[in-house]
Order: structure tokens, then sequence, then C-alpha cells
């Protein structure tokens, strides 16, 4: 026994008291299990799936079919000759402000918005609305309108007036469109229109006097009316 290694016995106890003492904190698992893989997310990867849920979550409207004259008719000349005594005048823009036009004069005139009415009517289109909401105060009914989605814009009837000293020019524009339109009364019951969503034809037509001195003038709107 004088020469038996008595240090390794030692060493020995010293790593087996250091496993259990391991073994106590750890646990028995070697390794990780597959609901152990957790891979953490950056900031960034984070604002990317909150964008992706917020667009899942919100309506995408439908694309709006635009139709034009085409240049060989009576309607597509006229919007050719339109261009040539304006040369700010390109179809297609006016389009796309004719459908601003749209969306803001039925806000307005829900929200009783005369200032911007004013400023997209004519005189006397601007006076029928403004009488429209002042019976409609009267009767202390409330206008909900709610442009859901539009459907189709289509340029329907062009007119030229031409003078020496001012030419004005008329388009009458269709809009096909799914809307909430309906008017309340003071107990906020329905009294006109409906709360579901309802396709609406309506025919718009906007007038602009072409010519030099009517420079900063946009087209405006001449006329509304429903249709079939």
């Amino acid at each position: 026994m004088a020469n038996f290694p008595i240090d390794i016995v030692i060493f020995a106890l010293l790593a087996g008291f250091l496993i259990l003492r391991l073994r106590s904190v750890l646990g028995k698992k070697t390794g990780l299990n597959k609901e152990d893989r957790v891979v953490p997310l950056s900031n960034d990867a984070v604002n990317r799936s909150q964008i992706i849920n917020n667009n899942q979550d919100k309506p995408v409207e439908p694309k709006v079919e635009i139709n034009i004259p085409a240049s060989d008719t009576e309607a597509g000349q006229l919007l050719n000759r339109i261009s040539q005594l304006d040369s700010t005048f390109v179809t297609q823009k006016f389009i796309e402000g004719s459908e601003v036009v749209f969306r803001k004069v039925l806000t307005a005139f829900a929200n009783e918005d005369l200032t911007v009415l004013k400023s997209m009517l004519v005189p006397d289109a601007y006076n029928a609305f403004e009488s429209a909401i002042i019976a409609r105060k009267n009767l202390q009914e409330k206008l909900t309108i709610e442009i859901r989605s539009i459907h189709s814009i289509t340029i329907t009837k062009v007119q030229l007036i031409e003078d020496q000293s001012i030419n004005r020019a008329m388009i009458e524009v269709q809009f096909i469109s799914n809307q909430i339109n309906c008017t309340f009364d003071k107990e906020n019951n329905p009294v006109i229109g409906t709360e579901s969503v309802t396709e609406f034809i309506d025919y718009w037509t906007f007038e602009r006097l072409l010519g030099t001195g009517n420079q900063g003038i946009s087209w405006r709107l001449k006329s509304a009316r429903s249709g079939k």
C-alpha cells in the first residue's frame, strides 16, 4: 500500500464530484430538442412581419377599369382637338383628376363642406349642392357616403364649343362604384338609401374654359345625374 498512487484516487473523486454537480445544474438532457430550437428575430424582421400582417388585414381595392374613346371616334377626335387648344390637357391625367374630384365632392357633400364644393363646382352646380345641404340641415338629417370601390371610369361624351374669344370644353364621365349611401333622420333612422353596399352608376359632366386667360383654373363639375 505504500506504493499506491493516492493522488490518482483524489483526482478521480474530485472528477466524480464535479460531474454530479454539473448534472444537478444542467439536467440530464444533452443537446437541443426541436422544441428548444428558438431563432431570435431582429427588429427588422419583426417590423416586416407586422407590415405583412397589416397588409393582409387591409382589404385591397380592385383596380379601376378605364375606358377612353378610340382616336377614330367623334369623342376621340374631340379629345385630340382639346389637347391642341390646351397643351396641358392629357386624357389619362383628366381621368385621374376626375376620380379625385368624384371622391372629394361626395365626401364634402356628406360632410357639408361648402368650401371644398365651391372650389370644385361651377356656380350653378354649387348652388344646387348648397340648396340640398340646407334642406338636409332644416330636416336635421345626416348623410353618410362611403365609397368602397370604383369599378370603372368611362368617358361617354365630349363637347367642344370654339369661339373667337374663348373655347369651352365639356366631358361627361360615367362612374360605376360600390357605395354605402344613406340618409338618416334626427333619430338616426335611415330614410333614404341603405346601409348595405350598393352599386351606383353616376354621370358627371366636367367643364373647362380653354385659353390663355384661363390658366390655373382646372376642370370643374358642371352637372351630375344618376344612371341605370
